[in-house]
This record gives structure tokens, sequence and C-alpha cells, in this order.
């Protein structure tokens, strides 16, 4: 389902983006994908296939397998498109840079304009940008296991000036210029306003989490958290990642319903022991915790708050995603109907869930 919002509110300043640009509407188009469906490769394809001018797009993980979308692109390049693709590179683990040089070489033999991002930082977005309006993210890579087994959340957001907030944050790591950009971070919207809150991060920024624990304490009623990784630090009390787990303890002490479901990450053995420690941390201070099947991937980094309010993005809750990656988010505050979709999605993945002392 389509929701139009009327009340566009930026999150950081970039040199090309006004600090807020009204609109007469902004589409939004919610894409839940499940074991059994991608709601986000079909959406992608469609926008791709239609593209007429130029397409940029910034991947933590990509194959040529399993999925159309990569050759999507050269079949866009091929008709005149103009196509850029960032990859991420990686000096402490040199299996991504191998596995993204085939998909490097195979784009370049077909026109397209790719290269790596710096390898000293991990870009870990997953942005699409269609022309001068389409702008998809969340947290769909394009690889085989993302797009056909993997339960995600994405969203479809059709708006020129949201499109012109993402494009020149792309243009900036593509130049690696992002020490030219500057934090400029909004004030929430009033009661009753809406907002699309578009949250771009690189190394040191931490846009993402102030907005987060901004809305988390501002809650009324409910904040609902599926997060693929969740790390509580026990050494460094102050980090991001314990503050917005600390914020989910004081909404429920307030009295609201906090629910917080984390993957099983059965195939990754560090990050099954962040989160397994991490929900018993929650759930020994009173926390709703379930964890997923072991058969399933829940990769969502989603928060539905009040049932109205949705942050979706890239962002995991532990040290680099939170203060160090490029990663790319947006907060849609103050949208029942859209915020509705997401709380039904979210209660999907919870009744499938099992207790953390199961």
């Amino acid at each position: 389902m389509f929701t139009r919002v009327q009340r566009i509110a930026l999150a950081v300043l970039l040199a090309a983006v006004a600090t807020h640009a009204a609109v007469a509407e902004t589409l939004l188009l919610p894409l839940f994908s499940t074991s059994d469906h991608s709601a986000y490769c079909t959406d992608a394809l469609q926008r791709i296939d239609s593209a007429s001018d130029r397409i940029a797009v910034m991947l933590s993980s990509a194959s040529w397998e399993g999925h159309p979308l990569l050759d999507a692109l050269l079949s866009a390049q091929a008709r005149g498109v103009s196509v850029r693709v960032l990859l991420d590179a990686s000096d402490w683990a040199p299996s991504i840079t191998e596995k993204h040089q085939h998909v490097l070489q195979r784009l370049l033999e077909g026109g397209v304009e790719a290269k790596f991002d710096d390898p000293s930082v991990t870009t870990h977005a997953k942005l699409l940008l269609v022309d001068d309006t389409v702008t998809m993210l969340g947290s769909s890579n394009w690889n085989a296991y993302a797009l056909s087994e993997h339960r995600q959340t994405d969203i479809m957001i059709e708006d020129a000036a949201i499109n012109a907030f993402y494009r020149s944050y792309f243009d900036a790591v593509w130049d690696r210029s992002t020490s030219e950009l500057s934090i400029e971070l909004p004030s929430l919207p009033s009661t009753g306003e809406s907002a699309v809150i578009p949250l771009a991060d690189w190394t040191d920024t931490q846009c993402y989490g102030t907005v987060l624990l901004e809305l988390i304490r501002d809650a009324k009623q409910s904040v609902h958290v599926s997060m693929y990784r969740m790390s509580y630090y026990t050494q460094y009390s102050d980090s991001l990642s314990n503050q917005l787990i600390h914020a989910l303890i004081s909404a429920a002490g307030r009295g609201l319903s906090v629910k917080v479901l984390l993957d099983d990450c059965a195939y990754y053995e560090d990050s099954a022991e962040a989160n397994l420690l991490t929900a018993l941390y929650l759930h020994n201070r009173g926390i709703e915790v379930r964890l997923d099947a072991a058969t399933e991937t829940t990769h969502t980094k989603l928060v539905v708050i009040d049932e109205r309010t949705v942050l979706l993005g890239s962002t995991n809750w532990n040290y680099y995603a939170l203060e160090q990656n490029v990663e790319v988010n947006v907060a849609l505050v103050g949208l029942p109907e859209l915020g509705a979709q997401f709380e039904a999605f979210f209660q999907q993945l919870w009744a499938a869930g099992r207790r953390v002392t199961d």
C-alpha cells in the first residue's frame, strides 16, 4: 500500500540540498520480504527497467547468481541510462574485496561506471537511486541469500527532494569527500505532524542513533524492534548501542510495550553470541525478547514506535554500524497508516519467534 506525506524534514545538511524541503506529496511503498518472496527484488527490478536517465547503486554485498538485478543494470546501461555502482572493499576482510572483484569486472565490461569504496571504510548501505525521484533503501543486499531466503524490510520513496539528498550523499561517498559534509540534525515534528527524515551516516557520525534515541524517549505506547545484530558492551558503558538498549529498558519502565526480536545468527558465531548475551541482558531487565528460528535469517533493521513512527535501513545496533560505517536509513515519523503496516509485519515475525529462555 502506498502512503502519501505532506511534510518533509531533512536530517543531514549536504552541500546540494536545503535543510528543509517542502513538497506537495511524497509516495512511500513499504517492501516486506520473506523466504518465499522478495518484494524488494520485484520492485527494484521494475524501477531499474523503467529508468530513463540515471541509476546509482551503493551495496555492501553483491553477487551475480540467483537474482536479476545486476543483469538489469547492464540492460539499462545498454539502452543509454547512466549507471554507477559503488561496492564495498575491505582492508580487514579481503574475502569481501575478492568476492566483489568479479562483480566489478563484469559491470565494467558492460559499460557501467563501477568502483570500490575506500577499503579502510565499511560501506554497509543498501541504496538504489533511479532518475531524479525514486529512492530505495533498507536491509536487502544484492545476493541470492538476501533476495530469496532472508526476511527483510525496505522502502521505496518517490520524491525529488529525498532523492536529491541521498544522491548528494552518494556522490560524496563516491568521490571520497565525506569530510566535506556537515551535520545538521533536525527538530522532530510536533505532535500530529508527519515527516520523512533521511538519515545518512559515515565514519564518526551518529545521525541514526541520535534521532532514534530521541524518538524512543518520546514514545508513548510501544517500541517494537526487529534487529539482525544487537550488541551490549559491558566494557563500553557509554557506547551508542548501550544507550539505545538502556532507552528500551527505560521505556519499559514507563509502562510501554517493548518487544525485541533478534536473529538467531546460527551461521555466525560472534553475532550469535552477541545477540544471545544482549537478549539475556534485556530479558533479565523485564524486556520481552524473542529469537527467530535457527532455520530463518531475519535480516531486518526495523523499529516501530507507537504504531505510527518507523525507522529502517541498513544499521544494526553495534559499535561499527552505529559509529563507523557508511550506512543509510530513514525515519518515517507520525504516519499511522504506514506504521500499521510495519507493525503488522513485526507482529508476524514476533509470532514466529521463540522465547529467549526456550
